[in-house]
């Protein structure tokens, strides 16, 4: 297990290097629309909120480097995005459109909880 670990996190660091010191920065409208296309919602819901059958990408997403490992070589029934389907640019899209997502409202703070 360790050894696992160790060899996603070579993974990891490898594209990170790949990019460059900083990873692209991503285009929040485009990633919007790219979520949409590639039918991350069908699973991840329609804000990345998950569901019983994808997990919770947003608020709060993966470090780009994580995520694009995690889409690249999923560990359960998700589909692998090869590079040939979805480019390194259109995963920072994607996770910058996850990072744009803001949490909902905690309990205390809906009116309608209040009643």
């Amino acid at each position: 297990m360790k050894s696992m670990r160790f060899a996603a996190a070579i993974l990891a660091a490898s594209m990170f290097a790949a990019w460059g010191a900083e990873a692209p920065a991503g285009d929040t409208a485009r990633g919007k629309d790219l979520y949409t296309k590639n039918m991350c919602y069908t699973c991840h819901g329609t804000v990345g909120h998950g569901s019983r059958y994808g997990l919770k990408l947003a608020p709060n997403p993966l470090p780009l480097e994580a995520f694009a490992h995690a889409v690249r070589h999923p560990r359960s029934a998700m589909p692998r995005y090869p590079a040939e389907f979805v480019s390194d640019a259109e995963l920072a899209d994607i996770a910058a459109y996850l990072g744009s997502i803001k949490p909902g409202p905690k309990a205390g703070e809906i009116p309608l909880l209040k009643e």
